[in-house]
């Protein structure tokens, strides 16, 4: 329990004994009828909750519920003094509770109106010779409202302080996670690098430098070489574009650490290189409005789906459909990558690039689905939003 839940209780648990001693008090003492003494005391007391969520309402009722109180016990007061105890300890809690609620400017103003109809009503109602021990209650009354406003006032200030103090230790809070995921973030970019940059610059080096090693290569063979070793230090600037963003903090810039949909041409030139046979069908202009991180997917995609067509059937021929069809609403990027079956497809549980494609299609909004999706054809069909967003779903991932 809050220490705001328990101060709440306990204003309410005080306010149940005011509201059963009030009528009896009301009608043993000043003689008035059980059914306005009942109504005098239900309206006075229904001041203290209504001070906890609406504390201006709460002191306008409880100075005329008070009004009305005074009104009929004034002229039986002792040496002309209009409250009795019970209403008078409970307009003091409605003064504590709006001045923790309302603050002080709510305060002051309750504090200025109950001591003003305090005032009125012991003046008129005070017989000439108890004229000072009128005015000695009132400058009781005076002190005792005063002392209760300012009590709530400071209990509000102390409220809003301990508030601003939990803020700010959920706010360190969360800076201190960020700091530990920032911290494994760089973590895991340091494995990375000892782990794959150091085997990929000798695979540049070594592709580069099997010419001069190795005596009667063709000029074919060489240029193989030198495609792979331009293969690995690609791989290897894009890792370190990877390990940049894994140590910048969110909302600090870095390199991007994928290549955008504009850069796809080197994804077919690869493969146009490699011997194999590509139609493209390109249908996405400059001013289409896709994102940065719809391009990047679209990218992987395109980048994984034609890997797996060159891993699986490295002689078939690829077609690849990428376009943005105006009609939709608000825009769609498909990107479709097939070729031919060999033979049947073969049951079995999904291979970790579709899940991978199907995880960046989703990041972004998008869907995959894959398979015979075209009668003899093995077909990878995405898509995805013109601008990312998050809930989307992945759809058939089978191969």
């Amino acid at each position: 329990m809050t220490w705001r839940t328990a101060g709440r209780i306990a204003v309410l648990l005080a306010a149940v004994p005011l509201l059963c001693v009030q009528a009896p008090l009301l009608v043993a003492g000043h003689d008035v009828a059980v059914g306005p003494a009942i109504a005098l005391a239900v309206a006075l007391t229904a001041a203290v909750p209504l001070a906890l969520g609406r504390p201006r309402l709460a002191a306008l009722l409880a100075v005329l519920a008070s009004g009305a109180q005074m009104s009929v016990t004034a002229a039986g007061g002792v040496g002309g003094w209009p409250w009795a105890v019970a209403p008078m300890l409970t307009v003091l809690l409605v003064m504590v509770v709006v001045g923790v609620t309302g603050g002080w400017r709510v305060a002051l103003l309750a504090l200025l109106a109950t001591l003003a109809q305090t005032t009125a009503f012991a003046v008129l109602a005070a017989p000439w010779r108890d004229v000072a021990t009128s005015l000695a209650n009132l400058a009781l009354w005076g002190s005792l409202a005063t002392m209760a406003a300012a009590l709530g006032v400071l209990l509000g200030r102390f409220t809003d302080v301990a508030d601003a103090l939990r803020f700010e230790r959920t706010v360190s809070a969360e800076a201190q996670a960020r700091r530990v995921v920032i911290e494994e973030r760089a973590r895991v970019a340091r494995e990375l690098h000892d782990v794959i940059a150091h085997n990929m610059s000798l695979v540049t080096v070594q592709a580069r430098s099997a010419p001069a090693r190795v005596p009667g290569l063709t000029p074919e063979a060489a240029a193989e070489f030198e495609q792979i070793a331009e293969r690995a230090s690609d791989t290897l600037a894009q890792m370190r574009g990877v390990l940049t963003v894994l140590r910048t903090e969110p909302g600090q810039s870095g390199r991007a650490p994928v290549p955008t949909l504009g850069q796809v041409t080197e994804l077919f030139d690869a493969v146009r290189e490699s011997g194999q046979g590509l139609d493209v069908d390109w249908r996405v202009t400059d001013d289409a409005g896709v994102d940065e991180e719809v391009g990047a997917a679209a990218y992987r995609i395109l980048q994984e789906a034609l890997s797996n067509v060159r891993r699986h059937a490295p002689a078939a021929p690829i077609t690849v459909e990428v376009a943005v069809d105006p009609s939709d609403v608000p825009g769609q990027l498909t990107l479709d990558v097939s070729n031919p079956l060999e033979r049947p497809l073969a049951d079995g549980p999904a291979g970790h690039g579709l899940v991978g494609m199907g995880e960046r299609a989703a990041a972004v909004g998008g869907a995959v689905e894959s398979g015979e999706l075209v009668p003899g054809e093995y077909v990878v069909r995405a898509r995805l939003p013109l601008r990312a967003r998050a809930g989307g779903s992945r759809g058939q991932e089978v191969r």
